[in-house]
This record gives structure tokens, sequence and C-alpha cells, in this order.
């Protein structure tokens, strides 16, 4: 018996021994991770970096409110890689595409970077919930002592519900930085996603640098509110303005008309600016191939050649008038293509920045409002275009009628 007593207690000495390795393992699996927790956008992000493993195993929960939420490895868009997410084409899940930048641009899918998912599904509260590995990724990471650099930034909220991974993105909204704990995030298994994990009771170690509440950047887009700005204003104030000064003031005044082409056309020129500096930026527009630069380059091209025209005519006429001579007959034609030309550019304005509002996705309330005014300015300035072309034609024709017997009629005292 002493010696079955002794065997019995060696033996649950072991079991309780094995139950604590055990233990210790399995709490060493459940944290050996590195989190994100983000209160403005309520994201939460955790890493978890196998041993003797280039692979990083990931999990994320973050609201589908936002057209995508991204996740990139480094200090800067440039040749980083980024983990983007976004809703599937059923809502039910989540698609993560894999993509790098060249610089501050739209990231482009890269194919080669293996995603494996182990679950993702949109949950009753509206959450994307990802738990994936991204193999081979340990190698994008950047470390300095034990902290690696990442990115973190969300979209704006427009609705992208999508399977494919190369799906078009727009400029983020919102961005911060933050660093994981390489040290902390290493170790065996992958990452807990049982119930209980929440923005309540996340337990992050890692926080956003910097930036406003939270360390979250709010993010203007500057060059394009600049574009879409001076485009509206030249498109609906300052083009028809310089026309119907051209039509009411170009003959007796024509210095006038001078001013206000000059101020339509540095207009254009200023708009052009900041939109180019906008097509840069995102994988559709780096080509210039969309039918809103098409039309917006070609009606550029046309509107610095009238504008050189102008000048030219203008020249031609007063040089004339300085000799004492009239005008060449050839000016009155030169002056027709001229008007209907520019007036033809405006309309292909017109047309172009409704294209603009939805290559920009634009809310179709804005859309709809554009082209509301942009059709009531036509429907008022056409039959004010006619009543000075009529008092303009009556005017050239009381002039002339009145100096006919002075040019012709030698008896005429």
């Amino acid at each position: 018996m002493p010696s079955s007593g002794r065997a019995s207690n060696l033996t649950w000495l072991v079991l309780s021994l094995l139950c604590i390795i055990t233990q210790i393992q399995l709490t060493r699996a459940q944290t050996a991770v590195s989190t994100l927790f983000v209160p403005d956008t309520d994201t939460i992000v955790s890493f978890n970096f196998p041993p003797n493993s280039d692979d990083i195993n990931f999990y994320v929960s973050t609201p589908d409110w936002y057209q995508y939420t991204a996740i990139g490895f480094g200090t800067s868009m440039s040749n980083a890689l980024m983990l983007v997410m976004y809703p599937s084409a059923d809502r039910k899940g989540v698609t993560v595409s894999p993509r790098t930048a060249t610089g501050n641009t739209e990231p482009v899918y890269a194919p080669q970077i293996g995603i494996t998912l182990h679950s993702t599904t949109i949950n009753d509260n509206f959450d994307m919930v990802v738990n994936a590995t991204c193999r081979g990724c340990q190698s994008f990471i950047k470390t300095v002592s034990s902290a690696a650099p990442m990115m973190f930034a969300v979209g704006p909220g427009l609705n992208l519900g999508s399977d494919d991974p190369d799906a078009r993105i727009r400029r983020h909204t919102a961005y911060g930085s933050f660093a994981i704990d390489i040290s902390k995030a290493t170790g065996p298994g992958g990452i807990s996603t049982g119930p209980g994990i929440s923005g309540a009771n996340a337990s992050a170690d890692a926080v956003l640098d910097g930036g406003g509440s939270g360390g979250l950047h709010k993010d203007e887009n500057k060059a394009a509110t600049a574009h879409g700005i001076l485009y509206a204003i030249v498109t609906l104030a300052v083009a028809p303005f310089d026309s119907l000064v051209a039509g009411a003031l170009g003959t007796r005044w024509a210095w006038m008309h001078g001013v206000t082409a000059s101020l339509y056309f540095a207009f254009v020129i200023g708009a052009l600016v900041p939109g180019v500096l906008v097509s840069r930026e995102h994988v559709a527009t780096q080509q210039f191939r969309t039918g809103h630069q098409v039309l917006g380059l070609l009606t550029i091209v046309a509107l610095s050649l009238m504008f050189v025209w102008g000048i030219a005519l203008s020249w031609i006429k007063r040089s004339a008038r300085k000799r004492g001579q009239e005008p060449p007959e050839s000016t009155r034609l030169l002056g027709a293509i001229h008007r209907w030309v520019c007036r033809a550019i405006w309309v292909f304005l017109l047309v172009n920045g409704g294209l603009g509002l939805k290559l920009s996705e634009q809310n179709l309330v804005l859309i709809l409002a554009y082209v509301a005014v942009a059709l009531g300015l036509i429907v008022i300035l056409v039959p004010v275009y006619f009543c000075l072309w009529r008092c303009t034609k009556k005017r050239k024709e009381k002039e002339e009628g009145l100096e006919m017997p002075t040019i012709y009629d030698h008896n005429y005292h």
C-alpha cells in the first residue's frame, strides 16, 4: 500500500505539472499579441508573430460604414504593404486586399502577397470582423528595437461592397500611426477571437501617435477642394459673365472683354493645376484617360487657342483703325468663329463639371443640384444673348446706314 500510495501521488504530481504547463502555453498563445484600439473609429487591430515564420496573424474589428479600413506596415505609404479591408458584395463577409503604393497615391493590388482568411463576417453591430494570416509579410516590418512602426487609415463614408481585391477606393478621410511591440506579439498560435472581445474590454498596448482626439488625423484633400471650387466659379460665373461683356460691350469697349477674358483664362488654369495634382493620386486617373480629364484637356486647349485668337483679332482691328482704315472683311468671319467656339467651350465646361462630380463619386443630390443650376443658366442666358445679338445687329445696321452716304455719295453735303 505504501508503494501504491507513492505511485498515485507521483501520478497526481505529473498530471498537475502537465496541467500547469498546458495552462501556461495556452496563456502564452492567448497573450502573444500586440493590440491597437482606436476609440474614434471603434476599431481593434491585433497582431501575432509566429516564431520561426515570416507570417503575420492579424485580427481586425472595425465598423462597415467606412468605405474601407486599412492597416499599413512602415512609416510612409511609399513601397509599404497595406491591408485594405471592405465589405464583400453580399455584405456578409469581408474582402481583404493586400496593396502597395509608390507614394501618397492610391495603393495598387499586389496579388503576389498571400492572404489566408480564417474567418470574416459582418456582425449584428455592423462591424467587419477579420481573422487572417498574411503569408511572408514579416519582411515588410521595419523594426526599431522591438517596436514596429505601423499606419492606420479609414476611408470616407461611402458604400463599397465588392469581392474584387482590386476595387477602386477613395482617399482616406482620417489616418494615424502607431507601433506594435514585436516581443510581446511573438509567440505560438494565432489570435483568439472568442466572445467578449470588444472596444470596451480590449487590452490595448498600442496607441496612435499625436494628431487629434485619440491620435487620429483628419485628412483634408485641399487640392480636390480647390479644383472643385475654382471649376464651379469659372463655369457658373466667370465664363457666362465674360460672354455677356463680350456681347454687350465688346464692340465699343473691347478692353473690358480683354479683362474678363484674361480673368476667365486665369481661373481655368487655376482649376487645372490642383486637378492635375489630384489625378496623380488615383489609379483610375493617373493616365488621364477618363472622360472628365479628356474633355477638360480638350476644352483647355481650345480655350487657349481662342484666347490667343482673340488677342490677335483685337490687334488686327486696332492696327487698321490706327491707320485710319476699316478692319479687313475677314475679321468678321474670324470674330464669328471666335464667338461661337467660345460659347461651345462654355457648354463643354458645363458638361464636364457634371462628369467631374460623377468621377469623384459625389452625392446624387449635389450632382442633380449642379445639373439644375447649369440648365437654369442656359435657359436664362440664351434669350439674353439673343437680345444682345439683335441689339448689336441693329446698331451696326444703323451705323452703316449713316456711314454709307459719307463714303459712297459724292453729292452728299
